[in-house]
């Protein structure tokens, strides 16, 4: 078994858990690299940090197809699945093929200008953030449902996020929390200004449209915090995307039991 490891050097200073993770993998005869070129030869990728570092590995266009797993090298890592003190137990239920694979929803989202040429195309595990820019202004994005007007929101944003990233950024602001295997996508205003704080539900074959309908306002759309692109008269189009993330788990699924020890783990983060 080959593994591709990428480590963020900010959690792991000096790599001194990645290079016990090569100890733990030599001593098991077990290949590995650190070359992104040389993912695509790799069975699987194991990420070193916290749930920003996993949400780079979906990025990576040399591991799109590997399976991934982390460990959690962060405050406390919704994503990441191996605690750093049980690195060699989890080498091992991988060699021995003890391990669930999940099949995530993605997003592809497409950002355009006001003459409809594209701006860029990316893909998001997590969520898309349409946020201001640098401002205290409050910004008013108008929100299309399969090209159908929903609603014109005023206030800092929109979240639109996929069922992985409904414990993220969205939970904060007050969107509901989605099963991670179910496939929709979750809309939740960021701070709206008005009486009413609501977030959408949209079949996962819906496509969402965002634009800003103020000629001189402008905003940043964000995914997964890895790549963004400035807003004013364009639109920004998001639907499910055609790859899936493959998520490797260790043990049986205990979304919510696991879920709510960590948002308790949270808060006590001093």
């Amino acid at each position: 078994m080959r593994f591709a490891i990428w480590a963020n050097e900010q959690r792991d200073p000096g790599f001194l858990v990645r290079d016990e993770l090569i100890s733990i993998l030599r001593s098991r005869g077990a290949e590995f690299s650190l070359q992104t070129k040389d993912f695509p030869s790799c069975d699987l990728l194991i990420s070193l940090g916290g749930d920003g570092t996993f949400l780079t590995t979906a990025h990576l266009s040399e591991a799109r197809d590997l399976p991934c797993i982390g460990i959690n090298l962060g405050s406390v890592g919704f994503l990441t699945e191996i605690d750093r003190n049980k690195m060699a137990e989890a080498v091992d239920q991988i060699m021995d093929g003890n391990v669930q694979e999940d099949s995530r929803m993605m997003l592809e989202i497409e950002a355009s200008d006001e003459q409809g040429s594209l701006l860029c195309r990316t893909e998001a595990l997590n969520d898309l953030v349409i946020s201001r820019e640098g401002s205290s202004r409050i910004i008013t994005v108008d929100l299309y449902i399969n090209d159908l007007f929903v609603e014109r929101i005023p206030g800092d944003g929109l979240i639109i996020a996929t069922p992985t990233g409904s414990t993220a950024y969205s939970l904060a602001a007050g969107g509901p929390i989605v099963y991670p295997d179910m496939d929709l996508m979750l809309i939740t205003p960021i701070c709206p200004h008005s009486l009413h704080n609501r977030s959408y539900l949209a079949p996962a074959d819906s496509e969402i449209k965002v634009c800003l309908p103020d000629p001189e306002a402008s905003a940043v759309a964000n995914a997964d915090g890895k790549h963004s692109v400035m807003m004013s008269l364009g639109s920004v189009r998001v639907r499910k995307a055609k790859r899936r993330f493959r998520l490797l788990r260790l043990g049986e699924e205990q979304f919510y039991v696991t879920l709510a020890k960590k948002i308790q783990q949270r808060g006590m983060i001093q």
